[in-house]
Formats: structure tokens, C-alpha cells, sequence
């Protein structure tokens, strides 16, 4: 995967084509020859959760503690940590069960993310770092954030 952003509920790579996209109406991250990821978002006042499933695996982003500094996932049996990158920032870092960094994340305006894979997201399936960034529009960009 090249770098992409997403835009509105399209992940669209630096062509302008998409590679994955939201659908509201059904909760679902829609990939091309991949099968939806179902999503369900929940928020409280001492969590923060996006899981998901799709064909058998379970996908989940949660909060670590007591903040949003530092966040855990799980893609199948796939583990990975989303963590900030300074104490005012919203950019990630998103690394993997090895501590290699596969992807970078940092919002664009109010709705944007933009997503940076490394050369060690080759080994990571792209249902995973759609999921993943998918989730942290949704804590990371202002005008999508939700209760923390």
C-alpha cells in the first residue's frame, strides 16, 4: 500500500483512486477482492473501542488505561500499538507485535487522515492498516472525534 488519506469515508492512495471505503448505512470498511470488515464503534467515559469482524477474524482498537495516548489492536491473531508520537500531538506511529513501525498516521484538516505505510507494512495484510487507520479517524481527526 502507498501512502493515502482518508477523505470523507474513501481511503484514496495518491493516484485519487480508492482502496477502501466506509459505508454508514451498514457499518462496513469495503476493500476490492476482500470481504467487508462489519464495524462497531463504542465510546464511554472510560473506554473507547472500535471492533470489527470479518470472515472468521475479529478486529479490534481500544483504549490502554486511562487516556488515548496509547492504543492496542488486534487484527485476528495480529497485535499491533498506536501510539502518539508526543504529549500534544495526534500523529502515530503504529507498530507491530516486533516493535517494527509498519505505518505513520497524522490528520489533515478537520476530517482527514493521512496514512503512511513503511516498507514493513509489505508483510502486513491490508485489511489490517485499513481497519486500523479507519479507527483512528474517529479519535484522531476533530471534526469525527467521539467521546472519550
Amino acid at each position: 500500500m502507498l501512502a493515502a488519506t482518508w477523505r470523507g469515508h474513501e481511503l484514496i492512495d495518491v493516484s485519487g483512486l480508492p482502496l477502501a471505503t466506509f459505508s454508514p448505512t451498514d457499518n462496513t470498511l469495503d476493500m476490492a477482492g476482500a470481504t467487508p470488515i462489519t464495524v462497531v464503534h463504542t465510546a464511554g467515559a472510560m473506554r473507547w473501542e472500535v471492533s470489527g469482524t470479518a470472515a472468521g477474524e475479529t478486529y479490534t482498537v481500544r483504549t490502554h488505561g486511562f487516556g488515548v495516548r496509547t492504543l492496542t489492536a488486534r487484527c485476528g491473531s495480529r497485535s499491533y500499538q498506536l501510539e502518539r508520537t508526543g504529549r500534544m500531538s495526534k500523529k502515530r506511529t503504529v507498530t507491530n507485535a516486533a516493535g517494527a513501525v509498519i505505518a505513520e498516521t497524522a490528520p489533515r484538516g478537520l476530517q482527514d487522515l493521512v496514512v503512511t505505510p513503511t516498507a514493513a507494512a509489505a508483510s502486513v495484510p491490508l485489511a489490517d492498516l485499513v481497519f486500523l487507520s479507519w479507527a483512528l479517524t474517529l479519535i484522531d481527526t476533530p471534526a469525527r472525534q467521539t467521546m472519550i
